[in-house]
């Protein structure tokens, strides 16, 4: 399998511009945080780092990225698809998040995080990519914040796939570049419940071959987070998302993967002793595709993901951890050659400076 070169893997291609108002809100976000980043104020201000080291062993490639972002605060609608051959591999997740912290405002402190996460294959460079996050969190006051995030992963490999474009479905590379803008607004009940309501919205823009399968989609739904004691805290979410394709209004190609989306969450972080934490997660995922083009193979298709995960935490010192992880998912349809399991077991080392 050749391998790509490192401007390719990690950055897309010029092929789709962005809408003007998306590089509208681009550019507000961005000058936002150049403001805070650069702009000198006569108050306090700290800087910090989070830096992390995983390496991950995963015995299904081709799902891995989408299984690892099947959580509210990642991205759980990122598509995938399901080859015949399911390759293992050994992947390196190194990753960094710069924070800086200041009071800009008489509303509370203000923070700016830049995160960059890549993703390295052993065996397999194709699927070779890169997560890159930026986000500001305003507190209003001290009960409540407000979050905006722009989250950006750049020509994603998802695997050979047979366009619809020409007619002759000749096998071709999929990939897909993700713009995802997130609104959350959180708020503290009680001493002990917290309540967050999220917004998303998005692009994703495939390579030309797959252009018809360009989606805008948007995503809103609640989060309660509640501590029962000081070493039990459990977690719930849910989020309804709706992605429009442009294949909807181009019925030459008989491919429209508009849907609608029901994701839902439950966890808990039980704290065994002062070094020592467990947490446990469960996520389902009802995805329902909405083409009503005769001849379409999407229209009709339903898939049903479950996901299990588990981490096992060890606090080294202050600023160092060690986490050991293992997640499960397994997705069925009423398409059978849609199904899927993906294994993931990991081990990290993180360290705050």
């Amino acid at each position: 399998m050749a391998e790509i070169a490192l401007p390719s893997v990690f950055w897309p291609s010029k092929k789709h511009g962005l809408p003007s108002c998306s590089l509208i809100l681009g550019g507000l976000s961005f000058l936002l945080i150049s403001t805070q980043l650069l702009a000198p104020h006569d108050v306090a201000a700290d800087w910090s780092a989070i830096a992390e080291a995983k390496v991950l062993f995963t015995d299904n490639v081709f799902e891995l990225s989408s299984a690892r972002r099947l959580s509210l605060s990642e991205d759980p609608s990122q598509p995938t698809i399901v080859p015949v051959k399911k390759p293992s591999d050994i992947v390196w997740e190194p990753s960094v998040d710069l924070r800086h912290t200041s009071n800009p405002t008489n509303l509370g402190p203000t923070e700016v995080s830049l995160k960059v996460h890549g993703f390295i294959f052993t065996d397999n460079p194709l699927f070779n990519h890169g997560n890159y996050r930026i986000q500001v969190k305003q507190a209003l006051d001290s009960e409540t914040s407000l979050l905006l995030r722009y989250r950006y992963v750049p020509n994603l490999f998802l695997g050979p796939n047979y366009e619809r474009r020409t007619g002759q479905r000749l096998d071709e590379e999929e990939r897909v570049t993700s713009h995802i803008w997130r609104l959350q607004l959180e708020r503290r009940l009680t001493e002990f419940l917290t309540a967050t309501l999220v917004g998303r919205y998005g692009l994703r823009q495939f390579n030309d071959v797959f252009a018809e399968r360009d989606t805008t989609f948007w995503t809103s739904g609640p989060q309660l987070e509640w501590m029962i004691n000081s070493w039990l805290t459990l977690a719930t979410a849910y989020l309804y998302e709706r992605g429009l394709a442009e294949g909807r209004q181009e019925a030459q190609f008989k491919d429209d993967v508009s849907y609608r989306q029901h994701f839902a969450s439950v966890g808990a972080t039980v704290r065994l002793n002062p070094v020592w934490s467990v947490t446990a997660g469960y996520a389902y995922r009802r995805k329902e595709f909405t083409s009503e083009i005769t001849g379409d193979s999407n229209r009709g298709v339903i898939d049903t993901t479950h996901q299990g995960s588990a981490e096992l935490c060890y606090e080294v010192s202050e600023a160092t951890a060690m986490t050991l992880g293992f997640q499960r998912s397994q997705r069925s349809s009423n398409v059978g050659t849609r199904d899927f399991f993906n294994t993931n077991t990991s081990l990290s080392l993180q360290y705050r400076f």
